[in-house]
C-alpha cells in the first residue's frame, strides 16, 4: 500500500495549513471559551473555509464540489482539527445537509442546492435518545403514518449541530413490529416540520454545538421517509445493496458515510494530538531547568516520541480505511479500528503534552488543556471505544457480541 501523497494532495495540505495558521488559530482560543457557534458565526467560519474544499469538496464538480476523494478530504479535516477542533466538527456534522440534496425530492434538491453549495445550509444526524444510544433497537422516537404526512413524536439527544441546523436526517420507527427493521431515515427540514433545540453543555470541543431535539406533532411529507416506505433503513442488517432496491441502497450508502464519519473522527484525534506534540515539541526547547531545555532530559525526550509514535500509527490506520472507501470497499472494520485507537490515543497523547509542560499545562494560558479536554470528547462520538471494538470483534471473528 502506497500512502505517499500527491502533488496535488501536498499542495493541498500546505496551503490549508498556511490559511489555518494565519486566520484560523490565531482566534480559536478566544471563540472557543465563548462556548457553541451560534449559526451566524459558524456560516461566516465556513464560509472561509469552501475555497479550500471544506463541507462540499467531495460533492462532483456539476454540483458545485470539487471532486475530492476520501483521502484528500482526510487531509482538509485532519488539519483543521489541529487548528481547531471544536470547528472541524461543526463541518463534519453540517454534511448532514449534503445527504439531504442527494437524498431528497427532485423538488426539495432543487431548493436547496444553491444554499447547500454556498454554505448556508447546514445538517445534523438524529439516531441517539435519552434512552437509546448504542442500543439503537430501542429507539422511541416515532413517525406515524397519516395520509400525505408523517407525524413524529419523540427526543433526540446530544445531535451535533443541533441548535444550528436546517435539516436533520432523523432516524425514527415507522413500523413497530419489525423491531430494528421497522427505523426509517426521515428527512426533517427544520422550515417547514419545525422542531425545538436545547444546547448542552460539555466537556470538550466547546465551539460544536450540541442539541436536545424534541418533536411533538412534528409532519413531514411521506415523500421526505427515504426509501419510500416504512422500515426504509436496517439499522442491524448486514446486507448491502442490491437488486436495485432501494432501500437496501441507501443502507449500503450510509454505512459508507458511517465508515468515512469514523475516519474523520479520528483524523480530528490526529489533528489534535498532532497539535499537541508540536506544542510539546516547541515547550521542551524553550523551557529551561536546572540550566539547560527541558528537550535535553530523556524522559522528556521519551514521552515526546511516545506521543509522535501513537499520532503516526493513527494516521497511518485511518489513511488505510480512506484508501479503502476511494477503492469503493466498505471499509468496516479499518474504520472502527481507527476511531477505536484514535480517541484513545488522542487522550494519552494529549495527556502527556500537559505532562511536558507542567503546571503551565494546567493553564487555559496554554492551549494543551483544550486539547485534552476536545480529544477526551472523541472515545464517545461516532461510537464509544467500546462500541468499536466490539465492530472490530464482529469483523475479525464472525460472531456478534450483543443483538
Amino acid at each position: 500500500m502506497d500512502f505517499q501523497l500527491t502533488e496535488e494532495q501536498k499542495m493541498l495540505k500546505t496551503n490549508a495549513r498556511d490559511f489555518l495558521e494565519k486566520e484560523i488559530v490565531p482566534v480559536a482560543d478566544e471563540y472557543d471559551r465563548k462556548g457553541p457557534l451560534n449559526r451566524e458565526e459558524a456560516v461566516g467560519f465556513i464560509k472561509q473555509l469552501m475555497p479550500f474544499g471544506y463541507l462540499t469538496g467531495m460533492l462532483p464538480e456539476g454540483l458545485g464540489g470539487a471532486g475530492l476523494d476520501n483521502k484528500s478530504d482526510g487531509i482538509l479535516i485532519e488539519e483543521l482539527s489541529r487548528a481547531w477542533a471544536g470547528l472541524a466538527g461543526v463541518v463534519i456534522s453540517g454534511r448532514g445537509g449534503l445527504i439531504a440534496l442527494f437524498t431528497g425530492t427532485e423538488e426539495s434538491r432543487r431548493r436547496i442546492k444553491e444554499r447547500v453549495t454556498a454554505g448556508e445550509y447546514i445538517g445534523c444526524l438524529g439516531i441517539t435518545e435519552p434512552d437509546a444510544g448504542s442500543d439503537t433497537a430501542s429507539m422511541e422516537t416515532t413517525a406515524v403514518r397519516e395520509g400525505d404526512t408523517y407525524v413524529i413524536n419523540g427526543t433526540k439527544t446530544w445531535i451535533s449541530s443541533g441548535t444550528i441546523a436546517d435539516v436533520v436526517l432523523l432516524f425514527a420507527t415507522t413500523d413497530k413490529s419489525k423491531g430494528r427493521l421497522g427505523i426509517s431515515p426521515i428527512i426533517v427540514e427544520k422550515e417547514a416540520s419545525p422542531f425545538t433545540a436545547r444546547q448542552l453543555h460539555k466537556l470538550g470541543l466547546q465551539a460544536w454545538p450540541t442539541a436536545e431535539l424534541s418533536f411533538v406533532d412534528c409532519r413531514v411529507p411521506k415523500e421526505n421517509v427515504l426509501g419510500g416506505n416504512p422500515g426504509g433503513m436496517n439499522m442491524g442488517s448486514k446486507e448491502t445493496a442490491s437488486g436495485g432496491n432501494p432501500t437496501q441502497a441507501f443502507a449500503a450508502g450510509l454505512g459508507g458515510v458511517l465508515d468515512s464519519t469514523r475516519c474523520l473522527m479520528a483524523l480530528m484525534a490526529v489533528g489534535i494530538a498532532q497539535a499537541a506534540v508540536d506544542a510539546a515539541i516547541s515547550y521542551a526547547r524553550e523551557r529551561k531547568q536546572f540550566g539547560r531545555p527541558i528537550g535535553s532530559f530523556q524522559m522528556i525526550q521519551e514521552m515526546i516520541v511516545d506521543m509522535i509514535a501513537e499520532t503516526e500509527a493513527t494516521r497511518l490506520l485511518t489513511y488505510r480505511a480512506l484508501d479503502l472507501l476511494d477503492k469503493g470497499v466498505r471499509a468496516r472494520m479499518e474504520a472502527s479500528l481507527a476511531k477505536a485507537y484514535g480517541g484513545e490515543m488522542g487522550v494519552r497523547v494529549t495527556s502527556k503534552a500537559i505532562q511536558v509542560h507542567g503546571a503551565m499545562g494546567l493553564s487555559d494560558e496554554y492551549p494543551v488543556e483544550r486539547y485534552f479536554r476536545d480529544a477526551r470528547m472523541l472515545t464517545i462520538l461516532d461510537g464509544t471505544t467500546q462500541i468499536n471494538r466490539l465492530v472490530v470483534g464482529r469483523e475479525s471473528i464472525g460472531i456478534r457480541a450483543f443483538a
